[in-house]
């Protein structure tokens, strides 16, 4: 079989996907009829059937995929065309960079795991199951050198699991139990402390969120651990109630702490000749981060409070028009003059530290408001969000210091308005500092 055998099957595919006139003679049904109008029991066994070959089939184009992929990569055919990988030129044909990733790590790892490939070659294997169970021996192996004999029965092992999660989790555990029953060599550094291992990855999801997962030696999670520590302690409401937030959304909340402090730190390596830092761009329709892709409006103005970041103004072709404002950022001075105010994260019951601070606009920029102290509150990133998001409103008061009203029911009465944490007392007397 060759490139015209394939062509030929898929083109009997679509002519029978087709839609043709309806006839009640059985046999001029074709698969177009079974898929758009099953009839019920009749039709039980061959859309079955039908399910089942489909997805076999698709499990070998797939296999199929992955080793053409691997043997361009062998005759160097990524190189000629100017591009790095076998990834990059599925990529480059219509496959989604994350899929073309898996399938060409799937090819590249076929050739030393010939128990799985077999089962590959007779369509009853996906490539994310079989990528699952070679990311699962290159996790035992980089622990523990594996032999020939060793890698087949752990393949065994991992491919009578049920999911790919099953596969990572077994073999970590395959990992830990191996490298418990193996002696140190002298000199060999320890697992836990083999900065070779270390993996981070990054994948977006179809929600446009991120989702992470990190691999760590010890000492670096030791230096997460207390870059974090400081970062993740609970801060009550403005009136007295525990933090909500549960641990992991108090972690999250660090980690991006974290990230902000580092770009705002001018001394950080460049990128491209200047200093990484996020960038939002706004065009007529749907503002959209360089990185992420599009983001609400909401989000947007989030974002164009913070002086560490740029917004750059495109037009409806995408030709930058305005790249940032001088008046729209807060400068140096303004910002210093916020923190003396403030004194670190105005929102009632926070004092986050000026250095974790946003500068926020009172009132928007885009709405016309100044660029000014009497327009400006300092908020960490975590209340930033909330004012932002959840319904809180900032006023500056005859005191010329921050007040706040909380959410409410529009119907309904308001509540009664709070000081700004530099302000808060343990009075409610009106003249009380």
């Amino acid at each position: 079989m060759d490139a015209t055998h394939l062509d030929t099957f898929v083109a009997a595919l679509i002519d029978d996907l087709v839609e043709v006139p309806t006839s009640d003679d059985d046999a001029e049904r074709t698969l177009f009829h079974l898929l758009d109008s099953p009839r019920r029991i009749v039709d039980e066994a061959p859309l079955l059937a039908v399910l089942v070959a489909a997805v076999n089939a698709r499990n070998l184009l797939d296999h199929v995929i992955a080793s053409a992929s691997a043997a361009a990569e062998r005759l160097g055919i990524p190189a000629r065309r100017h591009l790095r990988s076998g990834a990059d030129l599925l990529t480059s044909i219509g496959v989604a960079p994350g899929a073309a990733l898996r399938a060409a790590r799937v090819g590249r790892a076929a050739p030393t795991l010939a128990a799985l490939t077999r089962q590959q070659r007779l369509g009853g294997i996906g490539i994310e199951f079989a990528d699952a169970v070679g990311r699962g021996v290159a996790h035992i192996n980089a622990r523990v050198e594996l032999t020939e004999d060793d890698r087949a029965g752990v393949v065994t092992k991992l491919m009578i699991q049920t999911t790919p999660a099953e596969v990572g989790k077994k073999a970590r555990e395959i990992a830990i139990d191996k490298a418990a029953t193996q002696p140190e060599a002298a000199g060999t550094v320890p697992v836990a402390e083999n900065t070779d291992l270390n993996e981070m990855t990054l994948v977006q999801t179809d929600e446009g969120r991120v989702a992470a997962t990190l691999d760590l030696d010890v000492l670096t999670g030791e230096e997460l651990f207390a870059a974090l520590d400081p970062l993740c302690r609970p801060v009550p409401l403005p009136d007295g109630t525990p933090d909500p937030r549960p641990a992991g959304r108090r972690r999250a909340d660090a980690f991006g702490q974290l990230l902000r402090t580092y770009l705002s730190n001018s001394q950080r390596p460049t990128s491209g000749g200047v200093l990484p830092h996020v960038t939002l761009i706004r065009p007529e329709s749907v503002d959209t981060l360089g990185f992420g892709g599009p983001i609400s409006a909401v989000t947007a103005d989030l974002i164009s409070c913070d002086s560490t970041l740029t917004s750059v103004i495109v037009d409806h072709t995408g030709v930058p028009l305005d790249i940032g404002r001088s008046e729209r950022l807060f400068p140096p001075a303004l910002r210093k003059a916020l923190g003396v105010r403030d004194g670190g994260c105005a929102f009632p019951g926070c004092g986050r530290p000026v250095s974790w601070c946003d500068a926020h606009h009172i009132q928007p920029w885009s709405e016309g408001g100044a660029t000014s102290l009497d327009n400006g509150v300092l908020f960490c990133r975590c209340h930033h969000t909330l004012v932002h998001h959840g319904g809180w409103q900032v006023y500056l008061g005859p005191d010329r210091h921050p007040w706040f009203i909380p959410p409410h029911d529009p119907a309904g009465p308001e509540p009664a308005h709070l000081r700004s944490h530099a302000r808060r007392t343990m009075t409610d007397l009106p003249a009380a500092a």
